[in-house]
């Protein structure tokens, strides 16, 4: 089943053990921010790469966030937008651990090979700690 919300994002509901349909994907493609669910609750978001991107992420924080304190906006609306915050700061916490273990999968690999290693204390200066 797909549905449009308030925020203009597309869901479809997925089976157990089922990809995302192929109009997820599409919806996607064209734009447009997809949450899949299952039993009604969202289990992931899918979207074009620029709305991911770390500066695409705090554009729809900023819009969010505009939302949720318009007082001219409908209850119900800025609880919508209140539950979008806490569902993207879920979305950025998720990504930045995902980036973090590839960068350790990398640098592991990377040992592995043999290549040179950093000092810990260059990785200090170059993280200013």
């Amino acid at each position: 089943m797909t549905s449009m919300t308030a925020a203009h994002a597309f869901e479809y509901e997925v089976p157990p053990h089922a990809g995302p349909p192929s109009e997820a994907v599409e919806a996607a493609e064209n734009g447009n921010v997809v949450y899949l669910t299952r039993q009604g609750q969202r289990v992931a978001a899918i979207g074009p790469p620029t709305a991911l991107d770390p500066q695409g992420l705090e554009k729809i924080r900023q819009y969010l966030e505009g939302i949720a304190r318009n007082p001219n906006r409908t209850d119900a609306l800025r609880a919508s937008a209140r539950e979008q915050l806490a569902r993207l700061d879920e979305i950025i916490e998720q990504a930045i651990n995902e980036e973090d273990a590839q960068a350790c999968d990398d640098a592991l690999a990377s040992m592995r090979a043999g290549e040179s290693t950093q000092p810990w204390s260059a990785v200090k200066r170059e993280l200013d700690l």
